[in-house]
């Protein structure tokens, strides 16, 4: 899409402007350095000990069936364990 070298800001702000319904991390920093209590996109972090495909197929099988449980605007953290977490703004 052209997006690489974007600041996590710009990246976010675009996700919002395009037909996405959801915004996937493996940055576990992204609560604490941006402002997601503004934001209208849903969020998930993947709290993954592991950003390998055979640690996080299995956090992106159960994001896949929560998403449309997460309502507009919510920021969540999902573990290696499946618990999922609210990111508080």
């Amino acid at each position: 899409m052209g997006w690489r070298g974007l600041k996590d800001r710009e990246i976010l702000d675009r996700s919002e402007n395009h037909p996405f319904d959801v915004f996937i991390t493996a940055d576990k920093n992204l609560p604490y350095q941006q402002n997601l209590a503004s934001r209208v996109i849903r969020i998930v972090v993947l709290d993954s000990s592991s950003t390998r495909p055979d640690r996080l197929v299995p956090l992106m099988r159960q994001v896949s069936t929560m998403i449309s449980s997460l309502p507009a605007g919510s920021a969540v953290r999902i573990n290696d364990a499946g618990e999922v977490v609210s990111i508080s703004p």
